[in-house]
């Protein structure tokens, strides 16, 4: 049974999550970041020209995200054509995306959501960290260039053939002290508390799976600060269809779909919920939201 609500979470939306759960389990990363922004619900530049800017519809989707492969073809292109003339893979990627394209951090509106939307970055040539690190791993890699994302914590990073490298800060390879003073300026301590031991297991690498949904919690953090409670639920409802075993999600998408009024949703989500988490605080918020919402039913009926 597909449930929908319309206008809020629509049979295309469901088409997009499919395919982004499709993306994750194939570990596709360009169909994944297209799939989100089809989420997004917002005006797009499809063919990657900030003047001529639209509302996406679905089928416009599909040729936003072939122009946003296309461009990263051609990047691709040049890049290996500064390997083939000598360059390392980094001095080629970084002549490539930040001498010649000029790709950089958005310092001035950081948790907007275009941030987090890849065509939105491509035609902008500005993102937050882990959208531009997707650029530099897209492109290295369609160059022949060993980019691997690291999930390192509040700020994206990549390494390149080696070097870790902030795609956000222009480029620059970042060493072990400007490691730890980025550690300390995402987590900073609480008062009282001393800064958190540099862990190396934030330098591992992460899938497309880990990508996809930190750009989500991001997307829904701006939508939340946007006051766009729409667009927040659309960004958790598609954490959730990639995140299943993180409770805590599933219980917030439930939640919010009660607000909503679409009881019977809710109430398909609840009873999945208790049935999936058990033994843990979540079934049992599970089974105590199916009760309340069966008794409504009943009443309501």
């Amino acid at each position: 049974m597909t449930l929908a609500i319309p206008e809020l979470w629509s049979p295309a939306d469901h088409a997009a999550v499919d395919s982004l759960v499709r993306a994750c389990v194939e570990s596709d990363l360009l169909s994944a970041l297209v799939a989100i922004e089809a989420l997004a619900h917002l005006p797009s530049e499809v063919a990657l020209r900030p003047a001529e800017v639209i509302l996406r519809s679905e089928p416009e989707m599909d040729a936003a995200g072939l122009a946003v492969a296309a461009r990263i073809a051609e990047l691709s292109v040049r890049a290996r054509l500064e390997v083939d003339r000598g360059a390392s893979g980094y001095e080629a990627l970084v002549e490539v995306l930040v001498s010649q394209e000029t790709f950089v951090g958005d310092t001035s509106r950081y948790f907007a959501p275009e941030n987090s939307l890849v065509s939105s970055v491509m035609a902008r040539k500005k993102g937050q960290p882990i959208l531009l690190s997707c650029v530099w791993i897209l492109v290295g890699r369609g160059a022949g260039i060993d980019v691997v994302g690291l999930g390192f914590p509040g700020h994206f990073l990549v390494t390149v053939e080696g070097h870790i490298v902030d795609p956000f800060g222009g480029g620059r390879v970042m060493g072990i002290s400007q490691l730890k003073r980025l550690a300390e300026g995402t987590q900073p301590p609480r008062p009282g508390e001393a800064p958190r031991p540099f862990d190396k297991a934030w330098l591992e690498p992460v899938g497309v799976p880990a990508i996809a949904a930190r750009i989500l919690r991001n997307l829904a953090h701006a939508f939340e600060q946007r006051e766009d409670p729409d667009g927040a639920y659309r960004a958790l409802r598609a954490l959730a269809a990639i995140t299943p075993d993180d409770g805590q999600v599933q219980v917030a998408v439930a939640q919010r779909t009660e607000d909503y009024g679409a009881w019977p949703e809710a109430l398909s989500m609840y009873r999945k919920i208790a049935r999936s988490f058990k033994d843990r605080r979540e079934g049992q918020i599970g089974e105590l939201k199916v009760i309340e919402l069966e008794s409504k039913s009943r009443i309501l009926n």
